[in-house]
């Protein structure tokens, strides 16, 4: 399963002048070194990106309204929202969640420049099962369920019970079989899953899986990460 961190905290104890003064210096040494890669890491990632032509948008939007009942990802004030309107049972949208949205969330959404809204644009049943499943899991839980059901998604999705595969999923992820059974017959949860889908294409005009508006800018079929950033660079001078 993804977003599983492990620490590992080390002490080390200098034993004798000589020691403890080798150890300063390699310490020293280890961090200039690790700072000089990063600083190269950074300048290599500009450099590619200016070499990347920011893709033109395929519609524009003058207001893009984030409700309380969307679920974001990243800090209010951030200054760039990325929109996403994606369907779990949809290959392309998996292959953004494991490919680009990582990076983007490392460089850009931890650090408090951009924040994720995900909105639910389900492309058949199954997927509209995963939404609601996810959405019952709770605020506190939803975007690991969703991370995980896309890394996941060419398991569960094609199994020859793919509700008992999800089924599997949500009681790993802590829902028991009874919640699960519930959830999945929830009338008002649909509904709001299935409206979700619907203002997305009546609002924005959606049609295909992933689309991402950037500060009201559309872009069907996703982005890459060099083009997310080169999208993202000048929002953020």
């Amino acid at each position: 399963m993804r977003n599983i961190w492990v620490y590992v905290v080390g002490g080390m104890v200098a034993i004798g002048a000589f020691v403890s003064i080798s150890g300063v210096i390699g310490n020293n040494e280890s961090s200039q070194s690790a700072a000089r890669k990063s600083a190269a890491a950074t300048a290599a990632a500009n450099a590619a990106t200016a070499k990347i032509e920011a893709p033109k948008p395929d519609a524009s939007f003058d207001k893009v309204e984030i409700t309380k009942d969307d679920y974001v990802l990243g800090k209010a004030s951030a200054p760039v929202t990325l929109l996403e309107y994606a369907s779990l049972t949809c290959p392309h949208c998996a292959q953004f969640h494991q490919n680009t949205l990582p990076a983007i969330k490392k460089e850009y959404i931890e650090t408090g420049k951009v924040k994720l809204v995900y909105r639910d644009f389900p492309l058949d049943q199954l997927a509209l099962s995963g939404s609601m499943i996810a959405r019952c899991a709770g605020r506190d839980r939803y975007f690991a369920f969703i991370d995980v059901m896309f890394a996941q998604q060419a398991t569960w999705a094609r199994d020859t019970n793919p509700l008992a595969a999800l089924s599997r999923i949500a009681r790993l992820g802590g829902m028991s079989q009874a919640k699960f059974d519930e959830c999945i017959k929830d009338k008002k949860i649909a509904d709001a899953v299935v409206q979700q889908r619907l203002d997305g294409d009546k609002k924005f005009g959606i049609n295909a899986t992933p689309t991402v508006i950037i500060n009201g800018k559309r872009y069907s079929g996703g982005l890459t990460t060099e083009q997310f950033r080169a999208v993202v660079a000048p929002l953020l001078k």
